[in-house]
C-alpha cells in the first residue's frame, strides 16, 4: 500500500496557485494603501527623502545652502505651511530648487531628483524637511507632512511622529 503525501507534481501545482493569488492579492493592498491621504503623504515623504539622498550621495553636500553652505535650516515643497512649524527656526527655501533646478550650484549634480514637484500634502499644506538636523545634533533630518489637522506636532529631535504627523527620518 502506497502512502499517501503530497508529491513533487502537487507540491508545484499548490506553490503555482499561491503565487497566482498573491499577484492579485498584494497590487490590491498595495493600491488601497495609498488611496488614502495619510497613504499618499507618507508615499511623497518617501519619495522626497530618497531624492535627498540620492542629492546627498551625487553631490556629496547636504541640501543646506548654495555649494553646501549652511544657510538654510528648513525645506518646503509648496502649498499653505502649516501652522506651528518648529522647523522654522532659520532661514527656508523651496525642495524644488534643490532637487529639480541645480540652485545649489553642485557640480556633480545628476538631478533632476524628482520627476514633478511633488506638490502640496493631500491637505495643501506643504511637506517640511527639518535640514538642519545635518549640522545640529540635537535634531534630526526628516520629511514631514503635518496630517490632517495642519499643526506641526513632532518636535526637531523626534524619533517617532506626533500627533497625526506624518514623518520620514532621513539617517
Amino acid at each position: 500500500m502506497r502512502a499517501r503525501g503530497f508529491n513533487v507534481i502537487e507540491f508545484v501545482v499548490i506553490l503555482a496557485v499561491i503565487v497566482a493569488m498573491a499577484g492579485v492579492v498584494v497590487p490590491i493592498m498595495s493600491v488601497s494603501r495609498t488611496s488614502t491621504p495619510e497613504g499618499r503623504a507618507a508615499q511623497d515623504c518617501h519619495r522626497v527623502a530618497a531624492a535627498i539622498q540620492q542629492f546627498a550621495n551625487d553631490t556629496h553636500q547636504f541640501p543646506t545652502g548654495v555649494k553646501g553652505a549652511t544657510d538654510l535650516h528648513w525645506l518646503h515643497t509648496a502649498g499653505t505651511l502649516p501652522a506651528n512649524n518648529v522647523f522654522a527656526s532659520g532661514t527656508g527655501a523651496h525642495l524644488y530648487d534643490f532637487l529639480v533646478h541645480n540652485e545649489a550650484r553642485a557640480a556633480s549634480w545628476k538631478g533632476p531628483y524628482l520627476e514633478r514637484d511633488v506638490g502640496p500634502d493631500p491637505w495643501g499644506r506643504s511637506y517640511l524637511v527639518n535640514v538642519n538636523g545635518y549640522f545640529n545634533s540635537g535634531e534630526r533630518v526628516v520629511v514631514l507632512s503635518a496630517g490632517p489637522n495642519g499643526q506641526v506636532n513632532t518636535s526637531p529631535s523626534a524619533t517617532i511622529a506626533g500627533g497625526d504627523d506624518i514623518l520620514v527620518i532621513l539617517e
